[in-house]
């Protein structure tokens, strides 16, 4: 009987020494990726990758921590330590808010939506775009890779109409356009270390107060879409010969793209702290995840819509089995957040939209 306590207290010993090296792996990971944002990737490139993995990494530690409700509530608490060092982390990845929206309120409703060229050639993809946007009900659209043919612009046009002021900006093959209720005063744009992205900076004049808008389209990570199946395969089939290979590849192409989009941060927030106090909006498509060099710096000078108004992993981008959460609604102070959310039904572009509804501070506003 001895023997077989001994045997049984022996083998549950070593199942707790080999969950506690994988979760102290995991733990590690999940530090990392959490707080990658934090480095510039031209320094630390392959953050970049490991940033985009924190969704996975968090589920296989919360996986650990149930596991050691099971068979040790001590490490079990443990556990729930860990997940409290990254806690800022998990609630900028995983944000869950009970803020509702007071029907006697006025608010400014922003749309930001990359629309894939409207949908590309698909006249069905078309349509729900185009139905969806003229149905928004929205104060302030900015869109992104709005591209489309000379013959289209009718089509367009009258969608459109709704808004009394737009704007259209072409960076080579990408364009970013601005629909927007009040009246537009000027723009400045800044380009990109490439020639196909950039940013535009508006002034527009809401009753008495200036706001300022931002459009903008950060360095695409440029996965074709064989990338796209290698991608598939490396998730659906880990065990295959070439996985690794593919691996490092496709992480060499996500590094490189992250370096440029950190790059275009730096710029870009340049010229936003000499802004000065004034209440801005900024859109965009960042081609990053919410952990990212360039989300981190960003909200270090604004706040992100969707975290503070938000529920849940957001995501935005749903094409050859990538989804992440890359399109983004940025605010100054000024602003007062009361809900965010993602269109996750609106299927015409490999995107989804993103809306949020501001209320202005008047004591912040003032200036």
């Amino acid at each position: 009987m001895g023997k077989k306590n001994t045997s049984h207290n022996g083998f549950s010993g070593i199942i707790k020494f080999l969950l506690l090296c994988l979760q102290s792996v995991i733990f590690i990971l999940l530090c990392a990726s959490g707080y990658s944002g934090m480095f510039h990737p031209s320094n630390h490139p392959w953050l970049v990758s490991l940033g985009l993995a924190f969704g996975p990494i968090l589920l296989v530690y919360c996986g650990c921590t149930l596991l050691w409700l099971l068979i040790d509530f001590r490490w079990f608490i443990n556990s729930l330590l860990g997940l409290l060092v990254c806690g800022v982390p998990i609630r900028t990845y995983f944000p869950i808010n009970f803020s509702k929206l007071n029907e006697e309120e006025a608010y400014v409703k922003v749309l930001s939506y990359n629309v894939d060229t409207f949908g590309k050639e698909i006249v069905e993809n078309k349509t729900e775009i185009y139905d969806f946007i003229h149905h928004s009900a929205a104060d302030i659209v900015c869109l992104q890779e709005g591209g489309y043919n000379s013959s289209e612009r009718p089509t367009i046009d009258s969608v459109m109409s709704l808004w009394a002021y737009k704007d259209t900006t072409l960076f080579l093959y990408n364009t970013l356009s601005l629909y927007t209720h009040y009246p537009i005063i000027d723009k400045c744009i800044v380009k990109g270390p490439d020639i196909q992205h950039g940013a535009i900076i508006y002034r527009l004049k809401k009753d008495n107060d200036t706001l300022i808008v931002i459009n903008s389209h950060f360095s695409s990570n440029n996965i074709s879409v064989d990338d796209k199946n290698v991608f598939k395969d490396v998730v659906t089939q880990p065990t295959k010969e070439d996985t690794k290979s593919n691996i490092h590849y496709l992480a060499r192409k996500v590094d490189d793209a992250g370096t440029h989009r950190a790059r275009q941060a730096d710029t870009l927030i340049k010229y936003i702290k000499t802004l000065g106090n004034v209440p801005i909006i900024m859109c965009g498509d960042f081609n990053d995840s919410p952990l990212s060099y360039v989300h981190f710096q960003l909200t270090r000078i604004l706040n992100d819509s969707y975290t503070r108004g938000g529920n849940g992993p957001g995501i935005s981008y749903h094409e050859g089995g990538m989804y992440f959460r890359i399109d983004n609604i940025l605010c100054s102070d000024h602003w007062n957040v009361a809900k965010s959310k993602v269109c996750n039904r609106v299927n015409g572009s490999d995107h989804y939209p993103i809306c949020s509804w501001l209320q202005l501070n008047s004591d912040k506003s003032k200036h």
